[in-house]
């Protein structure tokens, strides 16, 4: 973004004088002797800083400034004038149209100096990197009005776009660094001529004016060549980190829009790329509003949702396939909104991941679970387990060894009776320092599992050195064995693999008899699904499991008899 310096007189030969006192500097002077056409350059170019004579023909240079500020309030603002309208000038400066007031006849090194600082001014207050051209968020909003409202407003698309997975890299970096990672990131040199401006709006995202072609038919296509120059790995810090974006953006359709409503529709659509795997193009749509205000709904909801006591738990059971008793149970967390009703977890959890409310509301599932299985069995049923999901968000939480060491102590639960469930991806993110972190929880005696095993493509090699119990065979497996003998000997591999690991077997999702009988035949040892039971309150899961003991019992007696 190449930035002027504009100076409007009425008299030729002061313009004149101008150009030669700055013909040997490396700044870029404008000149002009018509309001009207200071007016159409400050649409068109970026004026850093504008100097004008107080008098001028059918107008005051106040007038002129006043205008200018409307266009661009970052703009520096400076009366170049005569002695004698220094009264008039010092009411301009107050009046908020001028910064400063110089006088005529000046001094050309003098001159030059006061609009060297003024450029240096003016930079410091707009750039967060000057030598990148990267904008500050307040100077980024401000030349977008002054853009979209200019009476020459071209096609524009406003793009918002940040690092996909954010949470990973600011834990490899640290958080003193992540300015300067995000300067960093910004190529050296646009290559995209399109790019009227760019902004970092706070710490892992940008946002971008683009210019569209007269003839552009696809405004995402436009936007994706400039987000292409943005790299995907970096050398930093003495670490290569890898990343992806998230990107949305909204066209400027009309020149009656503000930079605001811009940004808030262009962050709408990023959030809907964020909900994909990342370096995602999404444009924003006037049907997306509907899912905002669902949102917004929900995050006001659950800022109060923990101390109002509208968190609840459901209880899947697990069932041992040999004898069909219960065996645990998987505690789901519900949210009970006084305002929304029973919201399911996919609504709600990616939100309270998102501004890391999960380790709290994560620790008050681990208490409630183990306290409720305590009411339950108490220290009695050596065998059976309660199983909690952990974020990894909470296990990345330096004081979650001492969190899960406060439940087992309030809640006198044993430890072996406690189970923690942690997905595969987890296992991709730091083989190593994951398997150190589950070492330190199977230190406790905390049983642990494999959630959605064969979804995460973890590396087999590095399973057999993880101190884990069980794996969790993903339901993605389950639901097409009727149909699939490909499917029905991949489930048969994974259980004999998981057997010759020395842990057990848990599948998930199982719906129907058919699917129970070839799981049996398998050798699986745990079945929860749908066939059984859906999540039940605490209370509906308490007549359950006296259900399925007198199933139990009744079966045994049956087979007993069929002996005798």
């Amino acid at each position: 973004m190449k930035n002027h310096i504009l100076f409007v007189d009425d008299e030729r030969s002061i313009l004149s004088s101008i150009k030669r006192a700055f013909r040997k500097t490396p700044l870029n002077i404008l000149t002009t002797d018509s309001v009207e056409e200071a007016l159409e350059l400050i649409e068109s170019k970026t004026i850093s800083v504008l100097v004008s004579d107080y008098t001028m023909p059918g107008s005051t240079g106040a007038d002129l400034l006043e205008k200018a500020k409307a266009i661009r309030p970052e703009m520096t603002r400076i009366i170049l004038s005569g002695n004698g309208d220094q009264e008039a000038t010092v009411e301009s400066i107050n009046r908020g149209a001028a910064s400063r007031f110089l006088a005529k006849p000046w001094d050309d090194a003098q001159l030059i100096n006061e609009i060297t600082d003024a450029v240096s001014e003016w930079k410091k207050r707009v750039f967060l990197d000057t030598e990148k051209n990267l904008l500050n968020h307040t100077s980024f909003l401000e030349i977008v009005d002054g853009k979209i409202s200019a009476k020459s407003a071209e096609n524009y698309a406003l793009a918002y776009f940040g690092f996909h997975d954010f949470e990973r890299i600011q834990d490899r970096i640290g958080r003193v660094k992540i300015v300067e990672f995000m300067k960093h990131i910004v190529p050296a040199s646009m290559n995209v001529d399109a790019c009227v401006a760019l902004g970092a709006l706070d710490t892992h995202r940008y946002c971008a004016l683009v210019s569209l072609s007269e003839s552009c038919v696809d405004v995402e296509s436009e936007v994706r060549e400039l987000v292409d120059q943005f790299p995907l790995s970096t050398e930093f810090d003495d670490q290569k980190i890898k990343f992806s974006y998230d990107i949305g953006f909204v066209a400027v359709d009309s020149v009656n829009t503000t930079a605001s409503s811009l940004l808030e529709k262009s962050i709408t659509a990023y959030r809907h790329s964020c909900d994909l795997n990342g370096q995602t193009v999404i444009e924003y749509k006037a049907c997306m509003d509907e899912r905002k205000n669902s949102l917004n709904a929900l995050e006001n909801g659950l800022d109060a949702a923990l101390s109002d006591n509208e968190f609840v738990l459901y209880y899947q059971p697990k069932i041992n396939a040999n004898d069909g008793s219960v065996h645990g149970a998987e505690a789901l967390i519900r949210w009970n909104s006084k305002e929304l009703g029973l919201v399911q977890p996919n609504d709600f959890i990616p939100i309270i991941e998102r501004d890391k409310a999960i380790i709290d509301v994560g620790q008050w599932v681990l208490g409630e679970a183990a306290q409720q299985w305590m009411s339950w069995y108490g220290v009695l049923d050596e065998n059976s387990t309660v199983s909690v999901n952990v974020s990894p968000k909470q296990l990345q939480d330096n004081t979650f060894i001492k969190r899960l060491e406060t439940v087992l102590t309030e809640t006198g639960i044993k430890a072996s009776n406690l189970e923690l469930e942690i997905t595969e991806s987890l296992m991709m993110e730091d083989i190593w320092k994951t398997i150190s972190m589950l070492k330190d929880i199977k230190s406790l005696g905390v049983m642990l599992s494999i959630d959605d095993f064969g979804t995460g493509y973890s590396s087999l090699s590095h399973l057999s050195l993880m101190p884990v119990d069980l794996l969790k065979i993903d339901r993605s497996f389950i639901s097409p064995m009727s149909e699939s003998k490909e499917s029905r000997n991949l489930v048969n591999n994974l259980i004999r693999m998981g057997h010759d690991l020395g842990v057990e077997i848990v599948a998930e999702g199982v719906e129907d008899e058919n699917q129970l009988n070839i799981l049996k035949e398998y050798g699986c040892d745990f079945i929860q699904g749908y066939y059984y039971s859906p999540p039940v309150p605490a209370e509906e899961f308490t007549k359950l499991v006296g259900q399925f003991e007198v199933s139990r019992v009744e079966s045994e007696l049956v087979g007993f008899r069929a002996a005798g």
